[in-house]
């Protein structure tokens, strides 16, 4: 009697183990993207960058036990939530169902391996192949990106300016009556102050081309 116990309970043991395991993968991985410090934004922590650029703000995780790391990449599931408000508005708001930490924590295409030192010399060209760049936004409407419609929710916007910045690309200063912020065309931000400060004005004088392309009525 006593040998069938055993029996019986390591049956249920294996069956307990196998059934354990489908319901893990049911849920696999299935997204790439980077662990990025984004806790210099208000209300942010750490975001996902997906590979195309898109940021995700992580307020649940189904593990509890993770300690993120800036530059990490990460293997992940996640379903967005769309019934809950926050104060950071730099990507939308998911819960994160899977999560692998990658031992490759360098840009894609690089098949995990990182350069070595060149002591000061310049590694060969890589064959055209470059690391991946968000797309910069060149743009006469705010509405037409998200990021920007976010940014005139936030700093509830009376006026829009673009302007040129660098070389290549544009800079876009949103003024409202408590609070102005002005971000680079690929939605990083370059300055945020209250609207008596003039920190973000005196960028302003660094640039060229200005030019106001929304304005409330």
């Amino acid at each position: 009697m006593y040998k069938l116990l055993i029996l019986v309970s390591s049956f249920f043991l294996v069956v307990a183990k196998k059934c354990d395991t489908n319901k893990n993968g049911n849920n696999p991985c299935t997204e790439v993207g980077t662990l990025k410090d984004f806790t210099g934004l208000d209300g942010c922590g750490f975001l996902i960058v997906m590979d195309d650029g898109e940021k995700l703000q992580p307020v649940k995780y189904a593990d509890k036990n993770i300690h993120p790391k800036d530059g990490q990449r990460i293997k992940f599931s996640y379903k967005e939530i769309t019934d809950l408000a926050g104060i950071c508005m730099a990507g939308k708001m998911v819960e994160i169902t899977c999560i692998e930490f990658l031992e490759n924590t360098t840009p894609p295409k690089t098949g995990g391996i990182k350069p070595p030192k060149t002591g000061g010399i310049k590694p060969p060209k890589t064959g055209g192949i470059k690391p991946i760049k968000i797309k910069c936004v060149e743009t006469l409407d705010p509405y037409s990106t998200e990021w920007m419609q976010i940014t005139m929710r936030k700093t509830n916007a009376y006026q829009v300016i673009r302007y040129t910045y660098r070389t290549d690309g544009f800079a876009y200063y949103f003024l409202g009556p408590q609070k102005q912020m002005m971000f680079d065309c690929q939605g990083t931000l370059i300055c945020e102050s209250s609207s008596s400060e003039s920190k973000c004005d005196d960028k302003t004088k660094n640039y060229s081309e200005e030019l106001v392309i929304w304005e409330k009525d």
